[in-house]
């Protein structure tokens, strides 16, 4: 089966097809590339291998490139409708790599001493695997050295074979996917960075990615979050989510999980990128919640870059990062110390042309000082969901928003009337108004918050000391004049209220009960 909308040319084979049936398919599958040429994936993974950066180990000559194939991506990608895109119908026979595929593919990107750089060389040269493997020694010395030759066209070993075998039995499980760089539904934001992995392992909707577009926003932070940051992540999470947007994160403990557990039931849903192999999940805690986002058909996708079998390794996560900054439009930072990983996801962001979003703290918090340095450095302060909608150029009205196929989608891409912006509010006197910036719409009204009504006087007194600052029971008790006694009944009484929460270090933080509906 080929299917020629936005150069969309996969006949797919399910790991456990029928080897006679899967042959048929491959028949075809090598006829629509002859006769329609390379799929748009395969002329953007040539222009990136081409252009990245080669490593000392790949040897070789540079390879003459031609402009053909940069002419029909610029007029593919021109001629592409999203909305076309979400509506189509998906076969998931469509989105997976078959059996010989997968087999090819590792046989090239996980022999032994083959370096990356060596392999999207030979991508570039040959295309797939299998022309690849079909090359004489001879050949593919005239694009890398030829011990890499020797070493890619030998027999694969037995730790080969068995990577073959574990790979091939996860993906016949349901729901497990294998996406190669040849496949059309490989996330297509993923080719902005010069080396985008060969191969993708998903669990749940494996075109979830590309079906969210330019609605995509990561949400990170802290693991050791506070309880507020968490009801911000999860509260953000929500409402964007409910807007259409595609929530990603990492499946971190703290902010990560809360974002995830916000967006997954939303009509936006949202993707986990991992640090390990598919089959592994960490941290271990996190295991319900990846089956639950890998197991939605719709609205949940867990992937690796990592082969199966792959365990947690400190290099693997900001590998990880990067992936989690290439898929999203714009990187939100919830809650983050001055040293945390997610520092280096909103930096790789910035790096690949993204926004950066931050959300403000208390500056005595310490888990709120690396959103400071980044608000300071240029990101731009969010404080409620419309702030991150309006970054994605989505309007923060649900009512004026229109849909498509459930996802709200920006008035550029549709046929909706645009919606003018909103004059600028003049400049207060103390400001520079030679500083540039686009419009910014007045805020929305954020959800309603309980008011602190009908608390006794000791507890009233402690509130209103606590602040928003974390603060421990002796602070509360010299701010308020109360004995430590009246102090600490007062505080279980308000823990219980759902007016603060415990914190690190035996302190307690206030919290911003919501109003009921």
């Amino acid at each position: 089966m080929v299917k020629t909308g936005y150069r969309r040319i996969a006949i797919g084979v399910h790991a456990n097809s029928q080897s006679s049936d899967g042959e048929t398919r491959r028949e075809l599958r090598a006829a629509g590339f002859a006769s329609l040429g390379p799929p748009v994936n395969a002329y953007r993974m040539m222009k990136n291998f081409i252009t990245a950066p080669l490593s000392p180990l790949a040897g070789g000559t540079a390879l003459p490139v031609s402009d053909g194939p940069r002419r029909e991506i610029a007029t593919t990608d021109a001629a592409f409708n999203p909305g076309e895109a979400r509506g189509a119908a998906i076969d998931a026979s469509q989105i997976r790599a078959g059996t010989e595929d997968i087999k090819a593919w590792l046989r090239l990107c996980a022999t032994p001493q083959v370096p990356p750089a060596a392999a999207r060389r030979l991508l570039a040269a040959f295309g797939l695997p299998d022309a690849i493997f079909r090359a004489t020694p001879d050949e593919l010395a005239r694009v890398v050295p030829h011990e890499i030759a020797a070493r890619l066209l030998a027999h694969p070993s037995a730790a080969l074979r068995e990577l073959i075998d574990r790979t091939l039995d996860w993906a016949a499980q349901p729901g497990c996917t294998v996406l190669t760089l040849a496949e059309a539904d490989y996330p297509r934001a993923l080719f902005d960075l010069g080396d985008a992995p060969p191969m993708l392992y998903c669990c749940g909707d494996a075109t979830l990615a590309n079906r969210a577009g330019p609605a995509a926003v990561a949400i990170v932070g802290s693991r050791l979050a506070s309880p507020q940051g968490r009801e911000n992540a999860r509260r953000f999470a929500r409402e964007l989510g409910e807007a259409g947007v595609t929530v990603i994160s990492g499946l971190a403990a703290g902010i990560d999980a809360a974002a995830h557990e916000g967006a997954l039931d939303t009509p936006g849903g949202t993707c986990a990128v991992i640090g390990t192999g598919p089959d592994t999940v960490y941290p271990a805690r996190n295991r319900t919640l990846a089956e639950r986002i890998g197991g939605s058909a719709a609205n949940g996708l867990v992937i690796s870059p990592f082969s199966v079998g792959t365990p947690p390794r400190p290099a693997h996560f900001p590998q990880r990062n990067r992936l989690i900054a290439a898929l999203a439009r714009c990187t939100l930072v919830v809650e983050a110390a001055t040293k945390s990983g997610s520092l280096i996801t909103a930096r790789l962001a910035g790096e690949l042309g993204r926004d950066v979003l931050a959300v403000p703290g208390s500056i005595h918090a310490q888990q709120s000082a690396g959103c400071h340095a980044l608000i300071r450095d240029g990101a731009t302060l969010v404080t409620s969901p419309d702030d991150v909608l309006e970054a994605l150029g989505l309007p923060g009205n649900t009512a004026a928003s229109p849909r498509v196929h459930g996802r709200r989608v920006p008035p550029t891409i549709t046929t909706a009337t645009a919606i003018p912006a909103t004059p600028r509010t003049p400049p207060r006197p103390n400001r520079p108004t030679g500083s540039t910036g686009s419009p910014r719409r007045p805020q929305q009204a954020g959800p309603a918050t309980r008011q602190p009504t009908g608390l006794t006087p000791p507890a009233a007194a402690i509130l209103e000391a606590l602040g928003y600052d974390p603060s421990s029971a002796d602070t509360l008790r010299a701010r308020t004049g109360l004995n430590i006694v009246t102090v600490l009944q007062q505080l279980s009484v308000l823990e219980l209220d759902g007016w603060i929460a415990r914190a690190p270090g035996a302190c307690f933080v206030r919290l911003t009960p919501q109003a009921p509906a």
